[in-house]
């Protein structure tokens, strides 16, 4: 078996590969019971066997599945590897799409391999971690799936990063190899000549341009708006250093490498470290495993879905975050499908993309669809046939349900035959977690985020007593659960937050705590109410503000966005600001809007209704696109209440 093993990887080293000597070793080693898919061949679903009252021990979902999935068997190997040995006979399928040039997956893998080769060229070693601060780019993918092949980490960074958090992130991932755009020089220049603790760990710094993968048309035109910008002197010069290199002399120097390439694979290895989103806490280094990815893959493939090959995907989470770098790459990637790169931050283009590229599968957050919808709704003459999107799919944040059902009705009358599928996720968790197939949006229901993924477990508990409640009887809890693609912990000696975002239930089960608050319904459905550091006290009562967030914008079509926000008081303990946007065609009817608001807000309870309302130009929101709420609690600072208890209009 270890001979048979070490012969794959040598076969996955070179740019040519032996399919039968391969596929041989494929069967030797059962191999093929990874790629074995029970529900092709099953005829009937599961049915619910226990009642106890409990979604961990009845799992109530369980009809969803087709019979034989949960005796599926998953990968055990390396992400690089399982992504190759699934994509053998799709080697000349396209797999990245980079504005108009296509790689295809004989060409990425080949990529990946001078890349490797670079990368151990410079030293980088097995469990070697690796800062990546880039945007989504074909260079990014490459060194990604190269780090894995050696058996480095990529720890993935928002190319936005702060100064601060930049040098944090190299200081305490001990890293010698920081990656980042080639706009950054100057910055990166500043941190070397402040830091002499820095600038003596690190001993190679690349900057890479995002326009190296452009058709040539288009990277001769930025190529001369570079040119244009220097004679300009609108770029100053750095500071001449041995130890920085660009792309074109990283990969000349790999050509000089002749030793061993691929590491060995280790049960629980690390395979990349991403940073939380850090919308109500501050962002958190998470461990993601090989299996992490793989399992991934498996889950989706067990379900109903509706990859195929040669599908395009719209690819706008950046790779820096979770949901990015697993559920929109390399998922997709895996399942042989042509990935469609936008690295830009994409929100109000949206519509442009898909006119462009007619993406067949779209995973996006809920600002994409809300934008979406608006535009389909304000303009009923374009993109008159969506026939060819297959799937949407919202993640990142709540996703009210008003939105989905218009969205849907606008989808239906272009030609296109789904319904918007919302999830439920977070890094933690890997992040999938929860998924809508078809059968379940059928019956779709306001508010719900699908049901659990096949071998992810979620119940509700109560967070004080640690005790699990009953599904299907509208109690609200924490969400916990049990995941095969879970996190391995938090990374650079965080061992107590890690213990302590999880906890042994009453069951004797270790469950990870998602400091979500939510209720599951007699079908299994995932019901997410808000965040437990979000919810608000007033007047000796708690709420959730979603829920006056939710109110508002179902019945306030005008509304774009909004924010309920708790500011400290001795007297009330919190009083309430809300913050809000306009929609643009709406703008002059901004005291009209205004009133509705206030009088929307005047049919709550008592402490439910607002001190104060604040019309904001645009509601601010986090990379990962969600609502900023700590910023909007800065800003909530600065506000003066007076001595006045009326509502009063900012």
């Amino acid at each position: 078996m270890k001979e048979e093993l070490m012969r794959l990887r040598e076969i996955l080293k070179g740019q040519k590969t032996n399919l039968e000597e391969v596929n041989e070793i494929i069967v030797r080693n059962n191999f093929r019971e990874i790629f074995d898919n029970p529900k092709l061949y099953a005829k009937e679903n599961y049915v619910q066997q226990s009642f106890t009252g409990y979604a961990s021990i009845d799992k109530p979902h369980i009809k969803y599945f087709k019979k034989g999935i949960l005796e599926a068997k998953f990968p055990k190997m390396k992400m690089f590897d399982y992504l190759y040995l699934r994509n053998i006979n799709h080697q000349d399928f396209v797999a990245l799409n980079y504005f108009g040039r296509k790689i295809t997956y004989r060409e990425m893998f080949s990529h990946i391999y001078e890349v490797s080769k670079s990368f151990k060229q410079r030293g980088v070693k097995e469990s070697d971690k690796v800062v990546i601060a880039m945007p989504t780019t074909p260079e990014a993918v490459y060194m990604l799936f190269a780090l894995n092949r050696i058996g480095a980490v990529p720890v993935l960074l928002d190319p936005r990063t702060t100064k601060d958090d930049i040098i944090k992130t190299i200081l305490e991932s001990k890293t010698n190899f920081y990656i980042t755009m080639d706009d950054c020089t100057l910055l990166v220049d500043k941190i070397l000549k402040e830091n002499k603790s820095i600038d003596n760990q690190l001993n190679n710094v690349m900057f890479v341009s995002p326009t190296l993968s452009l058709p040539f048309g288009l990277n001769c035109l930025s190529n001369f708006k570079d040119f244009i910008s220097k004679t300009q002197n609108k770029k100053q010069n750095i500071t001449s250093n041995n130890k920085y290199l660009d792309w074109s002399k990283f990969l000349h120097d790999g050509q000089l490498y002749t030793g061993m390439i691929d590491s060995i694979y280790r049960e629980g290895g690390l395979a990349e470290i991403i940073y939380s989103s850090g919308t109500t806490k501050s962002p958190k280094p998470i461990m993601y495993t090989n299996e992490t990815f793989t399992a991934m893959v498996r889950q989706v493939e067990l379900m109903e879905n509706n990859y195929q090959e040669k599908d395009k995907n719209l690819d706008i989470i950046p790779m820096y975050l979770g949901f990015g770098s697993n559920n929109g790459l390399y998922t997709v990637l895996a399942f042989g499908l042509e990935d469609i790169l936008i690295p830009i931050p994409v929100i109000d283009d949206l519509p442009k993309l898909i006119s462009k590229y007619e993406p067949n599968h779209i995973l996006c957050a809920p600002i994409h669809i809300k934008v979406l919808n608006d535009y389909l709704k304000n303009n009923p003459y374009e993109l008159q046939d969506l026939s060819f999107i297959k799937s949407i799919v919202s993640g990142s944040a709540h996703l009210e349900s008003s939105l989905q059902y218009e969205l849907d009705e606008e989808l239906k009358g272009r030609g296109c035959k789904i319904k918007v599928g919302p999830g439920y996720g977070q890094n933690e968790g890997g992040p999938g977690l929860s998924f809508s197939s078809d059968t379940f949006l059928e019956t779709k229901k306001p508010n719900c985020c699908g049901y659990p993924l096949p071998f992810t477990t979620i119940s509700i508990f109560n967070p004080d007593t640690n005790e699990e409640l009953k599904y299907g009887e509208d109690l609200e809890g924490e969400i916990r659960y049990r995941a095969v693609c879970g996190m391995k912990g938090y990374a650079f000696n965080r061992d107590d937050e890690t213990k302590d975002f999880y906890r042994v239930g009453l069951d004797g089960q270790v469950w990870a705590c998602s400091g979500d608050l939510g209720k599951i319904d007699k079908d299994g459905g995932i019901y997410i109410t808000d965040r437990i550091e979000r919810q608000i006290g007033r007047n000796g009562f708690k709420f959730a503000p979603t829920e006056i967030e939710d109110l508002i914008l179902s019945n306030i079509k005008e509304v774009s966005s909004c924010a309920l926000i708790g500011k400290y008081d001795e007297i009330e303990e919190n009083k309430l600001i809300l913050y809000y946007s306009i929609k643009e065609e709406y703008l002059s009817m901004e005291d009209i809007i205004t009133e509705k608001i206030i009088n929307l807000c005047n049919t709550l309870k008592e402490y439910k209704i607002p001190n104060k309302y604040v019309l904001k130009d645009n509601i601010p929101l986090t990379p990962n696109l969600k609502i900023d709420f700590k910023k909007l609690e800065k800003e909530a600072l600065e506000i003066n209440f007076g001595y006045s208890r009326k509502m009063t209009i900012n």
